[in-house]
């Protein structure tokens, strides 16, 4: 084995001589002597040598460890590279310089990383617990998908990190654009991945999981959607035609031998148009450089709300439409409210329940289409203005306690009878009229269908839309990035059959 030595003088007073293996055939690295030379030159030396070259051996270590505490690398990767002996400062700042480069590496790939605190020992009081490392698959956008949604204000997003708790910071995080000129410098961003579309996404993104939280608490202005049926369509814009089918009545009777008679199916049809609703929100560089959390998180709050109050709007203009007769009908050119529908009248709700009762007996007569036998159906919904809601509540018997005497209204009836529901519309403005209907899963009465959600079936939030080029329309022109909201949707009755209105004079 060639050896060479290596002389060390202490305090010019002693000088002793070791030998060291060359390193290039161990497992340690250039510059490391193998187990078996330590042990050589151990025995070699006189106890006072030892005592010397043990010394030296912990300034050593002490000094490489302190360089790698100070390279501000993960727990797990000091601790691995404090496991290692080396030669020289040089050696120590290449091996930290090794272990960045190949943390950069995975840091780019966006696909791998390490739990902080692997192999770290977490004491509570007398007891010590190992955190045993994570690795997880993610997104290299994950955090900045948070990030966002922090400042947009949705729920769950954790608080930004003190360095990134100024919108202006993460927008120069995620654009590189640090004289905020409103364009995009991929040299100088800090989220590996992004690109120019990344910020405006992770903006819209926020947005509508924020806009689904505002739906869930505007219950009172979502009345509608418990007396609507969500259609499907075809994807087009098409205008939709509501069908209502009936006129068979009951089945005749078929005797032994006798031929089947045809029945005839009518069907009534009334259509109802598409219509695109919706506008934008303009988020400003001002907005941004002041890092206005209190404007960004309100945006999205005030679009959820406009989009639920107009469908609302909609819905209570069928009942308010034409001096509150309703639209005109395709099938008979009458308004839909009409006294050859028998379905209108000038009765007050009262403070009992006899105008109720009457409404209820009404409907259940109610002619199905092509036949004279009744639609057999009783209203589910008591529809009123916010000045007749105690008195809807009192006569239909929602309160704690038995009533004194025995009140219809107030008693779970069964599937054919069901107990009525007081609804709050919250746009009517008359104070005395009031109006009924059956339940949409029984007998669909008023009808919508979505562009944005072909499947039906649902109301869907309304779609958001951003610019991702920073050379187009207001980007350019104003130094705003502009978050469209649409909401296009169908709305129509298919008849008169099952709903009812009083105009109280």
């Amino acid at each position: 084995m060639e050896v060479r030595t290596m002389t060390v003088e202490m305090d010019g007073l002693m000088r002793v001589e070791l030998a060291k293996g060359a390193g290039e055939q161990g497992s340690g690295g250039a510059g490391e002597m193998t187990k078996h030379d330590a042990e050589a030159l151990n025995l070699s030396l006189s106890p006072a040598e030892r005592e010397v070259l043990a010394w030296l051996e912990t300034v050593r270590a002490t000094a490489a460890g302190a360089v790698i505490r100070a390279s501000g690398l993960p727990a797990a990767v000091q601790e691995r590279l404090a496991a290692g002996r080396y030669e020289s400062a040089e050696a120590v700042e290449a091996a930290i310089d090794r272990a960045r480069a190949e943390l950069a590496a995975l840091n780019e790939a966006g696909v791998v990383r390490l739990g902080q605190g692997l192999g770290q020992v977490q004491r509570t009081g007398d007891s010590a617990s190992h955190r045993m490392g994570r690795i997880r698959l993610s997104d290299p956008l994950d955090e900045a998908r948070e990030l966002v949604g922090f400042f947009f204000g949705a729920a769950g997003a954790p608080t930004p990190p003190p360095n990134l708790r100024s919108f202006a910071d993460l927008y120069i995080a995620l654009t590189g654009d640090v004289f905020f000129r409103g364009v995009f410098d991929g040299g100088r961003v800090q989220f590996s991945g992004a690109t120019t579309s990344t910020l405006p996404n992770l903006a819209v993104d926020a947005m509508n999981r924020v806009i689904v939280q505002q739906f869930r608490v505007l219950e009172h202005y979502r009345w509608f959607e418990r007396i609507t049926s969500v259609e499907p369509n075809d994807g087009s814009l098409q205008d939709m035609k509501w069908i209502t089918l009936g006129g068979i009545g009951a089945l005749p009777t078929v005797n032994e031998g006798a031929a089947y008679t045809e029945l005839s199916v009518s069907d009534v049809k009334e259509s109802a148009s598409f219509i695109k609703r919706g506008g934008y929100v303009g988020i400003t560089r001002e907005m941004i450089m002041n890092s206005n959390i209190m404007q960004l998180q309100a945006i999205p709050r005030a679009l959820g709300a406009a989009a639920v109050r107009t469908r609302s709007a909609a819905v209570a203009a069928l009942f308010t439409a034409g001096s509150g007769v309703g639209p005109t009908l395709a099938q008979d050119s009458k308004a839909l409210f009409h006294a050859d529908h028998a379905n209108i009248a000038t009765t007050a709700l009262g403070t009992d329940a006899a105008a109720w009762r009457a409404a209820r007996a009404e409907c259940f007569q109610h002619a199905e289409v092509g036949s004279a036998a009744p639609l057999g159906i009783f209203p589910r919904f008591l529809l009123v203005p916010a000045e007749l809601y105690d008195t809807a509540l009192s006569i239909l018997g929602y309160g704690e306690g038995m009533p004194a005497t025995y009140t219809p209204e107030a008693q779970d009836r069964g599937f054919a009878d069901p107990r009525p529901i007081p609804l709050v519309v919250p746009d009517w403005t008359d104070a005395t009229d009031w109006a009924y209907i059956v339940d949409p899963a029984l007998y669909p009465v008023i009808q919508m269908s979505y562009s944005q959600s072909p499947g039906g079936r649902q109301h869907p939030i309304p779609e958001l839309f951003a610019v991702v080029s920073e050379t187009s329309g207001l980007m350019f022109t104003n130094d705003i990035l502009p978050i469209k909201v649409r909401d296009e949707f169908a709305l129509g009755v298919n008849g008169h059959r099952g709903v009812g209105k009083r105009n109280v004079a």
